[in-house]
């Protein structure tokens, strides 16, 4: 097993509330700059309409692709900001963890799932593997998520490991839970993601249950984890919290299932 990261204080002494950061921030950034770009030419197309009236004839079009580049980025900050917790909240409630349980997020990022899972455990252990890619998460780092768990007063719950989801450094059968929440789709080609998901089947106790929320590839990550043997896959209805529709997949490795 790996050394786990330094853990900070449990108790959250300043009232700060967690950061659960912007998902996809450089996507937000470029709509919200052509959006603002749309609205300034929509304007300037007004003002040159009282001169040329050719003009006024833009004015409409380019509001309205300011209006869907903008709402778009708003409604992607509402994801990151409120939608996402709220998701997060009835995954976590719909596992009825005991609170003995061992659980693995894999792509932990800034520990939404992880602290959520670690607030339901007693004597378990809450543990994150995340590669910090700061493109896929404004502000994406260890120190980060070990505040959030300071906010969440989960600290000496949790441990935090960097690793790749690909080749996780853990002894086979060690969790009973693992999750993941938009991760997985950040490995771009399809031989690594299938890699990664054979990790978390390897790491996955024998009765263990597995929970994916991801925006891209459920059906991918279905037809891998029935090709692995595990039982009772299910794919859920879409979720919008992103405009991309977010699906989460789950499914149980059986107990008499050998690991891989």
């Amino acid at each position: 097993m790996p050394e786990p990261s330094a853990l900070a204080p449990a108790v959250n002494m300043s009232g700060q509330k967690p950061n659960y950061g912007l998902d996809a921030p450089e996507i937000i950034r470029r709509f919200l700059s052509f959006g603002g770009a749309m609205l300034i030419c929509g304007f300037g197309a007004l003002l040159f309409g009282s001169r040329y009236p050719i003009a006024r004839w833009f004015v409409a079009p380019f509001v309205s692709v300011a209006t869907s580049f903008l709402g778009t980025a708003a409604i992607m900050v509402w994801g990151s900001k409120f939608g996402k917790l709220r998701l997060r909240d009835k995954l976590i409630s719909s596992l009825a963890l005991r609170g003995d349980e061992r659980v693995l997020d894999v792509g932990c990022g800034h520990g939404l799932m992880l602290l959520g899972a670690a607030k339901k455990l007693t004597s378990g252990r809450a543990v994150g593997i995340d590669l910090w890619q700061k493109e896929d998460q404004a502000g994406n780092s260890r120190e980060a998520t070990l505040e959030n768990a300071v906010c969440e007063g989960v600290a000496e719950r949790v441990e935090l490991i960097d690793g790749d989801a690909r080749q996780m450094p853990f002894d086979k059968e060690s969790f009973d839970v693992i999750l993941s929440s938009w991760a997985l789709h950040n490995i771009y080609d399809a031989a690594g993601r299938r890699r990664a998901l054979d990790e978390i089947v390897r790491v996955l106790k024998p009765g263990g249950r597995v929970l994916i929320t991801d925006i891209r590839h459920a059906s991918e990550y279905a037809n891998v984890f029935r090709s692995l043997g595990l039982a009772d896959v299910r794919v859920s209805a879409p979720s919008f919290i992103f405009v991309i529709p977010s699906r989460c997949v789950a499914a149980r490795k059986a107990k008499a299932q050998f690991s891989t």
